[in-house]
């Protein structure tokens, strides 16, 4: 399984990368909640309405560590 969450995770930023909003809609959940330093808890729709606008700006990621941890994984 920590192979597959690192795969799953490692996906989700390629997605950016590549502009690929139809690979980010299928790996995330419909009850997904994302939480940050400007968003507290907000649902799937609001998610793709405020973070995905900012895919046209990304290129490429630059991974150094992408590190397992139960259901989470913590990227560097």
């Amino acid at each position: 399984m920590t192979t597959d969450i690192v795969k799953i995770v490692r996906a989700g930023y390629e997605a950016y990368a590549s502009n690929d909003r139809s690979a980010l809609e299928d790996l995330i959940a419909p009850d997904f909640h994302f939480t940050s330093p400007f968003d507290n808890r907000i649902d799937r729709k609001t998610y793709f309405e405020r973070c995905w606008p900012n895919s046209r700006s990304i290129e490429a990621f630059e991974f150094i560590h992408l590190v397992p941890d139960g259901q989470r994984v913590f990227v560097t």
